[in-house]
């Protein structure tokens, strides 16, 4: 299988963010064949890495591993809007899309908030969830359409943005 269809490991990311050396990936998976513990508690465990490192290199891995979606060119079924309310839609960034033909729930979802909004529909959502990646301002105008909100302006929307991007890791160098 060659490197470009392989799915990137958590430990790949977390080397390329500079949060852990080849080295430490290689004493962690040493531990992990031997313990079945997950890699990411093993990295906090081990070295010290924080939660929110391993969030973020989780949603880097899933990022690449299912692409960034256009949603003006992505299938809407209404009928499933009705599996969350536009609370859920607005606070997680989420806007479920359809039902695959094999029975899971498409749903796209902005990269800032994909682990809470995984967190939450594995709590409160019966189907499998496939997510799918967008950008979040495309996301929340297709929100403002389908769950509107008429409290949410354009300038609570860009003061959100500023403050996601103040809570945004600084970019590597």
């Amino acid at each position: 299988m060659s490197n470009e269809h392989r799915p990137i490991r958590i430990g790949e990311v977390l080397v390329e963010q500079g949060v852990l050396t080849e080295q430490q990936v290689f004493e962690i998976l040493q531990v992990q064949k031997r313990q079945g513990v997950p890699f990411g508690v093993l990295a906090e465990m081990m070295f010290e890495v924080t939660p929110q490192s391993i969030e973020n290199a989780w949603v880097e891995q899933y990022h690449r591993f299912s692409g960034t979606v256009d949603l003006d060119h992505e299938e809407l079924d209404v009928q499933v809007l009705q599996l969350i309310n536009r609370r859920q839609a607005w606070q997680f960034e989420i806007l479920p899309l359809r039902f695959e033909p094999t029975g899971e729930l498409l749903v796209a979802a902005s990269r800032t908030r994909l682990a809470r909004a995984a967190a939450f529909v594995a709590h409160r959502l019966t189907p499998v969830v496939l997510f799918r990646i967008t950008e979040s301002e495309p996301l929340r105008k297709f929100l403002q359409r389908h769950y509107p909100m008429p409290e949410v302006s354009e300038e609570l929307l860009r003061k959100a943005r500023e403050m996601a991007n103040d809570s945004s890791p600084a970019p590597m160098s």
